[in-house]
C-alpha cells in the first residue's frame, strides 16, 4: 500500500515521475528533434502506464 506521503506526492507533484523532463536542443535538425521528443514520449508514457498497473494491482 502507498503511504500518505506517496499518495500526496502523486496527487500534488510531478517529482514521482522517474523520467527526466524533456530538454529540446534547437541545434539539431527537426528530424532529430522529433525523434528525441518521440523517444521521450514513449519512455514517459510507458512509465506512467506501468505505474497505473502497479497501483491497480495494490488495490
Amino acid at each position: 500500500m502507498l503511504t500518505e506521503e506517496e499518495k500526496n506526492s502523486i496527487l500534488n507533484t510531478y517529482k514521482w515521475i522517474k523520467v527526466p523532463k524533456f530538454a529540446d536542443d534547437d541545434t539539431l535538425s527537426w528530424e532529430e528533434r522529433y525523434k528525441r521528443l518521440n523517444e521521450h514520449h514513449i519512455a514517459e508514457t510507458t512509465f506512467l502506464v506501468n505505474k497505473i498497473r502497479a497501483l491497480i494491482t495494490e488495490m
